[in-house]
């Protein structure tokens, strides 16, 4: 009977460690989620992972509340990242890549719901014309008045397909394009490459953050301590199951 005793108490201090770990450990850490397209499954026909089905997008979001995570501006992310201001629960960062026309058509709708904040980084050249697959500027001021709570901001004007092994003239005249169509402090690498060179152009237009890209390395939750230029994310893959979805907001990896 004693036996029994010890061995319970002991697997519930083991749990109770384990809370208390994940508890520390994730109070100095956030996801950065990461998304592009968002279609209807009778539209979705990717095979990469890159389209959720807008069903699956709203059940994850439906669930990051049921959680109790809370999403943030980037002015918050960039004031609890540098340790400026402390923040109260469990937070996100909700970030989409490219700019598609779905993110306003599908995705919206579904974050104005349930009252969660996004953020999306935008091919400057492709905004300035309308066309049928990606956002346009008058379609973002259209969304940003229906709900305010939506942040655009960089992913380059037009090195998105043409982004390797760029001169320091090359990026910083990318950013200046930038500027004019949008004005931003926050950039996302274009499929997360990125080296010194961009680094520096960045620090030197007065950028305060840029994120990276997983799957590799960069697949990870953001650290305080993490560069401010090279701000990892977790890519939200769209056959990711709801325990790997979960599992990558609580677990401090």
């Amino acid at each position: 009977m004693k036996k029994s005793i010890i061995i319970i108490i002991s697997i519930a201090l083991v749990f109770l460690a384990l809370f208390l770990f994940l508890f520390i450990q994730n109070r100095n850490m956030v996801a950065v989620l990461t998304y592009h397209s968002v279609l209807d499954s009778d539209e979705n026909n990717s095979t990469n992972g890159m389209s959720i089905d807008t069903s699956k997008f709203e059940h994850q979001i439906k669930l990051l509340k049921k959680l109790g995570y809370k999403s943030m501006s980037l002015k918050e992310f960039y004031c609890w990242k540098n340790k400026t201001c402390k923040l109260k629960g469990k937070h996100v960062l909700i970030t989409f890549d490219d700019g598609y026309l779905d993110n306003y058509t599908n995705a919206v709708k579904i974050l104005k719901k349930y009252d969660m904040k996004a953020v999306i980084f935008v091919i400057g050249k492709t905004i300035e014309h309308k066309n049928d697959r990606y956002l346009d500027l008058e379609t973002i001021e259209k969304m940003k008045k229906e709900y305010p709570n939506i942040e655009i901001a960089s992913h380059t004007y037009n090195l998105h397909s043409n982004r390797r092994n760029k001169t320091y003239e090359e990026i910083n005249n990318d950013i200046q394009l930038m500027r004019k169509v949008i004005d931003t402090d926050y950039i996302a690498y274009p499929n997360g490459v990125y080296d010194d060179t961009y680094i520096k152009a960045l620090k030197d237009n007065k950028y305060k953050m840029a994120f990276t890209f997983g799957p590799r390395k960069d697949h990870r939750k953001c650290k305080k301590t993490d560069d401010n230029y090279k701000i990892p994310r977790l890519f939200i893959d769209s056959n990711m199951p709801d325990y790997k979805f979960i599992l990558r907001l609580i677990l401090p990896i």
